[in-house]
């Protein structure tokens, strides 16, 4: 069975939605407790009727939680308590406490309720507290608890805690940006390098290989070389008639002799 359910409904839906249930379910509980209407043609109508209605009274509630919100938001209120070791309040500050402080300030009326974040509060100090006005709309409110001496320390100590995790995360924010730079330039190099070997063998284009000798150097080289052999050759050359004239001074000195003899 179909129907339309007119309060909110744990796993099966909100308030105005159309949901599929058991029929026995439907009948022995949602029905009967009015949690729910058959889903018929005349209800449907009546649904959309309602349902614009809610989307106007919704609207409004959203505009005058704006108002509240901007009334309170980012305020300060201060309860004037004594403490004892280490800063523990005899007592403590609760959510109540904080409503009646904010109609008394601001003349706003807060449910208690609705103050879900940072109560019950039991040390001196700043403490932001958290009020959830009407659906997505909150404000924070800063509480501030004990003398006016430990007040003023814990309003310094905040505010250079606030500015160190400033500074710790604008030098986290720099590192970051040097990173990615750093990295950006390496793979613009690696890049560089791929596109270079890319255009040949990997062994005729490596960077470590001298580059070709040019055709005029090349033929001076060999110029040279032969040149140099030319050298050799006559110094060769030379050392062999060296080598003979010795050897005819000796044959004349012996067929000198012999003519003696005779």
């Amino acid at each position: 069975m179909q129907v339309i359910l007119m309060e909110n409904l744990e796993g099966k839906g909100s308030v105005g939605d159309v949901v599929k249930v058991a029929d026995g379910y439907a009948r022995n509980y949602l029905l009967p407790r009015n949690i729910a209407i058959p889903a018929t043609d005349s209800n449907m109508k009546t649904l959309e009727h309602r349902r614009a209605k809610l989307a106007e009274k919704k609207a409004q509630d959203i505009e005058a939680a704006e108002a509240i919100k901007a009334k309170i938001d980012s305020q300060s209120i201060t309860f004037e308590a004594k403490s004892g070791e280490a800063g523990r309040l005899f007592g403590s500050i609760t959510s109540q406490d904080v409503a009646d402080a904010i109609h008394e300030h601001f003349g706003v009326f807060i449910d208690k309720r609705k103050i879900s974040e940072g109560t019950p509060i039991k040390n001196v100090g700043v403490h932001p507290v958290t009020i959830k006005i009407f659906g997505e709309v909150n404000a924070v409110m800063r509480i501030l608890v004990g003398t006016p001496e430990e007040i003023e320390a814990a309003e310094a100590a905040a505010k250079l805690a606030a500015e160190k995790a400033a500074a710790r995360a604008a030098a986290e924010a720099e590192a970051a940006a040097r990173a990615a730079e750093e990295a950006a330039t390496a793979a613009a190099a690696a890049d560089a390098e791929s596109d270079y070997r890319g255009y040949g063998d990997e062994d005729d284009w490596s960077f470590d290989r001298p580059a070709p000798a040019a055709p005029a150097a090349a033929e001076a080289a060999a110029d040279d070389s032969a040149d140099a052999e030319a050298d050799a050759e006559a110094d060769a050359e030379a050392a062999a008639d060296a080598d003979e004239e010795p050897a005819a001074e000796d044959a004349s000195s012996e067929d000198a002799g012999e003519n003696a003899g005779e």
